[in-house]
């Protein structure tokens, strides 16, 4: 049993070692130049054999937000979470009252502004006169951001994984002729519901296109998964999985599947470390969590031949 650990240990570390860069680097340390810190990152996404894990910081990863002077979904925390080391800025697309996509991530502002409402009532000149809160309540100088000025102060900085809250699947030929506009491909994924799939089949249909790695469907069963790979043809795709236990027999068969797909494969990084280890085995390569310093750091330990 002790050498069945040891190995599941060893494998994970292996998975671990190239691609995941410490959260808490020293001063004297700098991060990796943007460039090739987006070139890797979206290489690793296009490359079914990769062994990289990836590190998606929720909402850009607001752990510090005061200290660094930048809370969540902020433009001031794009070169943030470059600067910790996270591979990913997880973020949240919603659509104002006028037509203009934002970057929020409750469907009111209440919590994370000075304002009050729900974003699709109000115009975008109304929410740039709001001010972003800081996690303590206070407030911070920082604007809500739309999505286009978070493809131009991002790119070259960092990938966004962004998620289309409810009702933004409808308008998704407006944000990829945005990301066309931008030249932007190599800066963001947009995830989206598995019931959504009707309505990206009709944009293709229609004949809208988009690179195999920009659509992350989530899906929860096999029966799912063959459906959107079928339809879709996709690169990545995000496995749900159980909260109470993240790593449970069905979970990891599913996501060993899916890597015999040629899938690169995304969890939410639910559970403990023994959990964490047991996804990245059966093939988990990118992990969406709202702790990226903790789980850069077990990575970091993990490849670590020291601590084995």
């Amino acid at each position: 049993m002790a050498r069945h650990q040891n190995l599941q240990t060893l494998i994970a570390a292996l998975a671990c070692t190239l691609f995941v860069v410490s959260a808490d680097q020293g001063e004297n340390q700098e991060p990796e130049p943007v460039s090739s810190n987006v070139a890797r990152t979206m290489k690793a996404i296009r490359s079914p054999n990769s062994s990289a894990v990836l590190v998606a910081a929720h909402r850009g990863g607001y752990e510090q937000d005061k200290v660094d002077f930048a809370p969540e979904n902020s433009i001031e925390n794009i070169l943030n979470c470059h600067r910790r080391g996270y591979d990913l800025y997880e973020t949240d697309i919603q659509r104002s009252k006028d037509g203009h996509f934002v970057i929020i991530h409750d469907k009111t502002i209440d919590r994370e502004t000075n304002g009050v409402g729900e974003v699709r009532d109000m115009t975008l000149t109304e929410l740039k006169h709001l001010r972003k809160r800081f996690r303590d309540g206070s407030l911070s100088s920082a604007r809500i951001a739309t999505f286009e000025e978070f493809l131009i102060h991002g790119k070259g900085h960092t990938v966004f994984k962004a998620d289309l809250k409810p009702g933004l699947s409808a308008h998704f030929k407006e944000l990829i002729e945005l990301v066309k506009k931008l030249d932007a491909f190599d800066t963001v994924i947009f995830r989206v519901p598995y019931n959504a799939g009707s309505l990206f089949a009709q944009h293709r249909a229609d004949g809208l296109t988009w690179p195999r790695s920009t659509v992350m469907f989530r899906v929860k069963d096999r029966k799912q998964l063959d459906n959107v790979i079928e339809t879709f043809n996709p690169s990545v795709i995000h496995i749900d999985v159980s909260r109470t236990n993240p790593a449970s027999e069905e979970t990891l068969e599913l996501i060993r599947y899916a890597r015999s797909r040629s899938l690169h494969v995304q969890t939410h990084a639910e559970g403990q470390r023994d959990d964490w280890t047991k996804l990245i085995n059966a093939g988990v390569r990118m992990f969406h969590t709202s702790a990226p310093a903790k789980l850069s750091q077990f990575c970091r330990k993990l490849s670590d031949p020291r601590t084995q």
